[in-house]
């Protein structure tokens, strides 16, 4: 049977741990924007001309997805032909 030794962290851990505790809700890197950049941000985001700039964006990811598909396709098949091939020779 094994032991297992109780893990017990230091004050300094401790103190470090209780002031991430309170800085949780808010907690993030760097600072705040101001009160005016978020609003610029939210109206920014929703905007038409934001909105139909991130549908054409997605579109064209879509796009360049379906194309590397397409080709994964293909050579799936060039390859499943060649299988085929191998084994008839045998």
């Amino acid at each position: 049977m094994s032991q297992y030794s109780s893990y017990q962290p230091t004050p300094e851990q401790l103190a470090r741990w209780k002031r991430m505790d309170e800085l949780e809700p808010g907690a993030m890197v760097g600072r705040l924007p101001s009160q005016e950049q978020q609003d610029k941000n939210v109206k920014e985001f929703l905007e038409t001309d934001y909105i139909q700039n991130q549908l054409e964006q997605t579109r064209a990811y879509k796009e360049k997805l379906l194309k590397k598909l397409k080709s994964a396709s293909e050579y799936e098949q060039f390859l499943l032909k060649k299988q085929q091939m191998r084994k008839q020779k045998v």
